[in-house]
Protein backbone atom coordinates (compact mmCIF):
# COMPACT_ATOMS: atom_id res chain seq x y z
CA UNK A 1 0.00 0.00 0.00
CA UNK A 2 1.59 3.15 -0.43
CA UNK A 3 1.61 6.27 1.10
CA UNK A 4 0.01 9.31 0.61
CA UNK A 5 1.93 12.26 1.44
CA UNK A 6 0.30 15.31 2.48
CA UNK A 7 1.84 18.94 1.20
CA UNK A 8 -0.10 21.52 3.53
CA UNK A 9 2.24 24.25 1.60
CA UNK A 10 0.38 23.30 -1.79
CA UNK A 11 -2.88 23.14 -0.14
CA UNK A 12 -2.84 26.67 0.73
CA UNK A 13 -1.42 27.67 -2.56
CA UNK A 14 -4.94 26.36 -4.29
CA UNK A 15 -6.60 28.00 -1.18
CA UNK A 16 -4.83 31.20 -1.91
CA UNK A 17 -5.81 30.80 -5.88
CA UNK A 18 -9.97 30.76 -4.94
CA UNK A 19 -9.19 33.79 -2.73
CA UNK A 20 -7.63 35.90 -5.02
CA UNK A 21 -10.01 35.48 -7.90
CA UNK A 22 -12.85 37.32 -6.09
CA UNK A 23 -10.67 39.79 -4.89
CA UNK A 24 -9.45 40.98 -8.17
CA UNK A 25 -12.97 40.70 -9.67
CA UNK A 26 -14.51 43.07 -6.68
CA UNK A 27 -11.48 45.62 -7.19
CA UNK A 28 -11.84 45.36 -11.10
CA UNK A 29 -15.52 46.15 -10.64
CA UNK A 30 -15.17 48.99 -8.31
CA UNK A 31 -14.16 51.64 -10.65
CA UNK A 32 -16.92 50.64 -12.99
CA UNK A 33 -18.97 51.15 -10.45
CA UNK A 34 -18.47 54.49 -9.89
CA UNK A 35 -18.17 55.30 -13.65
CA UNK A 36 -21.43 54.07 -13.40
CA UNK A 37 -22.85 56.24 -10.42
CA UNK A 38 -21.45 59.07 -12.93
CA UNK A 39 -23.10 58.14 -16.00
CA UNK A 40 -26.26 60.07 -15.21
CA UNK A 41 -26.19 63.41 -12.91
CA UNK A 42 -28.74 66.04 -12.19
CA UNK A 43 -27.84 69.40 -11.66
CA UNK A 44 -29.06 73.02 -11.37
CA UNK A 45 -27.67 76.10 -12.70
CA UNK A 46 -27.85 80.33 -12.57
CA UNK A 47 -26.36 83.15 -13.87
CA UNK A 48 -26.23 86.60 -14.93
CA UNK A 49 -27.09 87.77 -18.47
CA UNK A 50 -26.19 90.88 -20.59
CA UNK A 51 -28.61 90.58 -24.02
CA UNK A 52 -29.40 92.82 -26.82
CA UNK A 53 -31.74 92.85 -30.01
CA UNK A 54 -29.84 92.70 -33.82
CA UNK A 55 -31.18 93.45 -37.36
CA UNK A 56 -34.33 95.27 -38.04
CA UNK A 57 -35.10 98.24 -36.11
CA UNK A 58 -32.19 97.39 -33.59
CA UNK A 59 -29.93 100.37 -34.04
CA UNK A 60 -29.01 102.86 -31.03
CA UNK A 61 -29.48 99.54 -28.43
CA UNK A 62 -27.37 98.43 -25.44
CA UNK A 63 -27.06 95.83 -23.74
CA UNK A 64 -29.99 94.54 -21.16
CA UNK A 65 -29.30 93.06 -17.69
CA UNK A 66 -31.44 89.65 -16.59
CA UNK A 67 -30.48 86.63 -15.58
CA UNK A 68 -30.64 82.91 -16.11
CA UNK A 69 -32.08 79.83 -14.08
CA UNK A 70 -32.59 76.05 -14.28
CA UNK A 71 -32.08 72.93 -14.50
CA UNK A 72 -30.61 69.73 -16.44
CA UNK A 73 -29.74 66.18 -16.75
CA UNK A 74 -26.65 65.14 -17.44
CA UNK A 75 -25.72 62.01 -19.50
CA UNK A 76 -22.08 61.08 -20.30
CA UNK A 77 -19.06 58.88 -20.17
CA UNK A 78 -15.09 58.66 -21.67
CA UNK A 79 -15.43 62.61 -21.71
CA UNK A 80 -18.18 62.63 -24.04
CA UNK A 81 -21.70 64.46 -22.10
CA UNK A 82 -25.15 64.87 -23.71
CA UNK A 83 -27.10 67.83 -21.67
CA UNK A 84 -30.35 68.83 -21.90
CA UNK A 85 -31.64 71.17 -19.78
CA UNK A 86 -34.87 73.55 -18.72
CA UNK A 87 -34.15 76.87 -17.99
CA UNK A 88 -35.86 80.65 -17.57
CA UNK A 89 -34.29 83.31 -19.15
CA UNK A 90 -34.59 86.82 -19.50
CA UNK A 91 -33.53 88.83 -22.65
CA UNK A 92 -33.64 92.26 -24.36
CA UNK A 93 -32.38 95.37 -25.27
CA UNK A 94 -32.14 98.96 -23.96
CA UNK A 95 -32.31 101.92 -26.02
CA UNK A 96 -29.12 103.81 -25.85
CA UNK A 97 -30.81 106.82 -24.40
CA UNK A 98 -32.09 104.86 -21.30
CA UNK A 99 -32.14 106.56 -18.48
CA UNK A 100 -33.82 107.75 -15.11
CA UNK A 101 -36.74 110.08 -17.62
CA UNK A 102 -35.50 108.80 -21.29
CA UNK A 103 -35.73 105.94 -23.36
CA UNK A 104 -37.11 102.56 -23.18
CA UNK A 105 -36.67 99.01 -22.28
CA UNK A 106 -37.62 95.64 -23.81
CA UNK A 107 -37.26 92.53 -21.81
CA UNK A 108 -37.87 89.14 -22.79
CA UNK A 109 -38.69 86.39 -21.05
CA UNK A 110 -38.33 82.63 -22.03
CA UNK A 111 -38.51 79.23 -21.12
CA UNK A 112 -35.16 77.58 -22.74
CA UNK A 113 -35.21 73.86 -23.80
CA UNK A 114 -31.31 73.64 -24.73
CA UNK A 115 -29.87 70.33 -26.18
CA UNK A 116 -26.02 70.60 -25.19
CA UNK A 117 -22.73 68.14 -25.97
CA UNK A 118 -19.76 68.83 -24.04
CA UNK A 119 -16.55 67.65 -24.43
CA UNK A 120 -14.17 67.06 -21.34
CA UNK A 121 -10.46 68.88 -21.85
CA UNK A 122 -7.44 68.64 -19.69
CA UNK A 123 -7.15 70.58 -16.95
CA UNK A 124 -10.71 70.46 -15.76
CA UNK A 125 -11.94 72.59 -18.67
CA UNK A 126 -14.65 72.02 -20.77
CA UNK A 127 -16.56 73.15 -24.00
CA UNK A 128 -19.80 72.52 -25.63
CA UNK A 129 -22.60 73.52 -28.18
CA UNK A 130 -26.00 72.39 -29.33
CA UNK A 131 -29.73 73.89 -30.63
CA UNK A 132 -32.48 75.11 -28.17
CA UNK A 133 -36.05 76.31 -28.36
CA UNK A 134 -37.38 78.87 -26.70
CA UNK A 135 -40.96 79.71 -25.25
CA UNK A 136 -42.01 83.11 -24.60
CA UNK A 137 -43.42 83.66 -21.36
CA UNK A 138 -43.70 87.37 -21.60
CA UNK A 139 -42.68 90.80 -22.89
CA UNK A 140 -42.82 93.91 -21.30
CA UNK A 141 -41.81 97.42 -22.38
CA UNK A 142 -40.95 100.44 -20.42
CA UNK A 143 -41.17 103.95 -21.50
CA UNK A 144 -39.06 105.78 -19.21
CA UNK A 145 -40.31 109.05 -20.80
CA UNK A 146 -44.15 107.93 -20.06
CA UNK A 147 -43.87 106.86 -16.55
CA UNK A 148 -40.71 106.02 -15.01
CA UNK A 149 -40.22 102.45 -13.86
CA UNK A 150 -43.50 101.07 -14.76
CA UNK A 151 -44.01 98.35 -17.33
CA UNK A 152 -46.94 96.91 -19.74
CA UNK A 153 -47.01 94.39 -21.87
CA UNK A 154 -45.43 94.93 -25.10
CA UNK A 155 -48.99 94.08 -27.35
CA UNK A 156 -50.64 96.89 -25.14
CA UNK A 157 -47.84 99.76 -25.93
CA UNK A 158 -48.40 101.85 -28.63
CA UNK A 159 -46.49 101.29 -31.51
CA UNK A 160 -44.99 98.67 -29.65
CA UNK A 161 -43.30 95.36 -30.94
CA UNK A 162 -45.33 91.98 -30.93
CA UNK A 163 -42.66 88.77 -30.40
CA UNK A 164 -43.20 85.53 -31.50
CA UNK A 165 -44.07 82.45 -29.40
CA UNK A 166 -41.20 80.68 -29.98
CA UNK A 167 -37.37 80.56 -30.60
CA UNK A 168 -34.63 78.89 -32.13
CA UNK A 169 -31.23 79.98 -30.78
CA UNK A 170 -27.43 77.87 -31.24
CA UNK A 171 -25.81 77.61 -27.65
CA UNK A 172 -21.72 77.70 -27.37
CA UNK A 173 -20.18 77.55 -24.39
CA UNK A 174 -16.66 77.16 -22.06
CA UNK A 175 -15.92 77.29 -18.51
CA UNK A 176 -14.11 75.28 -15.58
CA UNK A 177 -15.09 72.10 -13.70
CA UNK A 178 -14.10 70.57 -10.38
CA UNK A 179 -16.23 68.12 -8.91
CA UNK A 180 -19.36 68.64 -9.07
CA UNK A 181 -19.08 72.38 -9.61
CA UNK A 182 -18.78 74.45 -12.60
CA UNK A 183 -18.12 78.18 -13.69
CA UNK A 184 -18.27 79.12 -17.12
CA UNK A 185 -19.53 81.50 -20.13
CA UNK A 186 -22.70 81.01 -22.43
CA UNK A 187 -22.86 82.48 -25.64
CA UNK A 188 -26.50 81.84 -26.75
CA UNK A 189 -27.30 83.52 -30.39
CA UNK A 190 -30.97 83.75 -31.86
CA UNK A 191 -30.97 81.87 -35.44
CA UNK A 192 -34.95 82.35 -35.91
CA UNK A 193 -36.37 86.11 -36.47
CA UNK A 194 -38.20 86.95 -32.82
CA UNK A 195 -40.26 90.12 -33.88
CA UNK A 196 -43.71 89.38 -35.56
CA UNK A 197 -44.32 93.27 -36.54
CA UNK A 198 -45.06 96.75 -35.19
CA UNK A 199 -48.42 97.38 -33.70
CA UNK A 200 -49.98 99.37 -35.03
CA UNK A 201 -48.25 99.06 -38.43
CA UNK A 202 -47.71 97.56 -41.50
CA UNK A 203 -44.29 96.20 -41.19
CA UNK A 204 -43.47 92.29 -42.18
CA UNK A 205 -40.50 90.22 -42.75
CA UNK A 206 -38.73 91.36 -40.04
CA UNK A 207 -35.59 90.25 -39.28
CA UNK A 208 -34.59 90.82 -35.11
CA UNK A 209 -32.66 88.23 -33.60
CA UNK A 210 -31.25 87.99 -29.76
CA UNK A 211 -27.92 87.48 -28.45
CA UNK A 212 -27.36 87.00 -25.03
CA UNK A 213 -24.07 86.66 -23.21
CA UNK A 214 -24.18 84.80 -19.33
CA UNK A 215 -21.92 84.03 -16.89
CA UNK A 216 -22.99 80.99 -15.10
CA UNK A 217 -22.46 78.80 -12.11
CA UNK A 218 -23.66 75.12 -11.75
CA UNK A 219 -23.37 72.08 -9.19
CA UNK A 220 -24.50 68.30 -10.00
CA UNK A 221 -25.91 66.10 -7.59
Amino acid sequence: MGITHLNPEGSMVRASRWLVVPVVATLAAAPLQRADAQLVSFGVMAGANMSTLTGDFSTDLKNNTGFIAGAFVRIGALGFAVQPGAYYTVKGAKSSDFSDDAGSKTSLDYLEVPLILRIGLPMHLYVGAGPAVGIKLGCKITEQAVDAGASQDCKDAVDGPDFKSTEVSGIAEAGIEFRHWSLGARADLGISNVQEAVNGGGAGDLNVKTRTLSAVLAIRF
